[in-house]
């Protein structure tokens, strides 16, 4: 599966007034993502690949 760096997530996001979204936003944001989606204990959907950016797992263990 793909890696996708915090450098093309941050490409890809941009708030409704067309200003660019900082780190500390993408981080959070992947944060409030995981505790939606992600269940206690169960395998992530969204990996963090240290030193690189985030992969999605779909939440299969590996």
């Amino acid at each position: 599966r793909q890696v996708l760096t915090r450098g093309q997530l941050l490409e890809k996001l941009w708030d409704i007034d067309e200003k660019f979204v900082d780190e500390h936003t993408l981080t959070t944001s992947i944060s409030r993502i995981r505790s939606k989606i992600e269940s206690d204990g169960g395998a992530p959907y969204i990996k963090t690949v240290y030193g690189m950016g985030y992969q999605w797992t779909g939440g299969e263990a590996k």
